[in-house]
């Protein structure tokens, strides 16, 4: 089997996340086998991962990175589809051009390869640009500008791969939410198996040891608890 990979992108508070979760549903409920990976970082953070405290920024990233990859690795040919909320590139949004092919570089990957395996990108535009308001009562951490810049960036990164539909934030997420899930059925409809790559088709089991091994000396050079460190394990799957 032949997965279709999806990733969600865009900037932040767009509705990837809960739109995740009701894609999964209603494709499952039309008789798709889904997998959906959720938001690494999220995921991360929750943990109590703090950048710039218990782990460097670039660690942070990297680690994101490799556990990304290998969710992402082991569940390819498994499903018919696999729903990404954010995909392996999104990092560029979020560290420097020179820090990314850094990591890019350490983690022995072209840019190409990793791109080439992603079927199509759902871009969800940031109510930052219409609602800033409600956006800084949301991520109180982030700016509306912060916002909108990440959000073109994240739009630059997926252009080749972002399904061109039409939705405005103005007119509340259930359109913008119903307009982006039909345009995906249209895709999926004429969707065509091996139109892209797997991350297996340039990486080995070999490979696999080295990310994981990459994971652990991360997990030993920060200062995360035992029990952060335990639970980080447990997300790759």
């Amino acid at each position: 089997m032949s997965s279709c990979k999806v990733v969600l992108t865009g900037g932040p508070c767009g509705g990837k996340t809960e739109s995740l979760k009701i894609f999964r549903d209603q494709l499952i409920k039309s008789g798709k086998s889904v997998v959906s990976v959720e938001e690494t970082a999220s995921s991360l953070l929750q943990l109590n991962y703090m950048p710039g405290t218990n782990i460097s920024t670039f660690d942070f990233q990297n680690l994101l990175f490799k556990i990304q990859f290998l969710k992402e690795y082991f569940n390819e040919n498994k499903t018919d589809i696999i729903l990404c909320d954010r995909g392996l590139l999104d990092g560029k949004v979020y560290i420097s051009d020179d820090d990314f092919q850094k990591l890019l570089f350490q983690n022995k990957v072209e840019e190409q390869n990793i791109a080439s395996t992603y079927d199509v990108a759902l871009y969800f535009k940031s109510i930052a640009y219409e609602y800033p308001e409600d956006f800084t009562l949301k991520r109180i951490y982030e700016t509306a500008e912060i916002g909108m810049i990440r959000d073109k960036k994240c739009k630059e990164i997926w252009k080749k791969k972002i399904i061109p539909y039409n939705y405005d934030n103005l007119k509340g997420f259930e359109e913008k939410k119903q307009s982006i899930y039909n345009s995906l059925i249209t895709y999926l409809n004429n969707y065509k198996n091996s139109q892209s790559y797997n991350l297996s088709d340039y990486y080995s089991e070999e490979y696999i040891d080295f990310m994981l091994k990459g994971i652990e000396n991360i997990l030993s050079n920060n200062e995360v608890s035992n029990d952060i460190k335990i639970k980080t394990r447990r997300l790759i799957k």
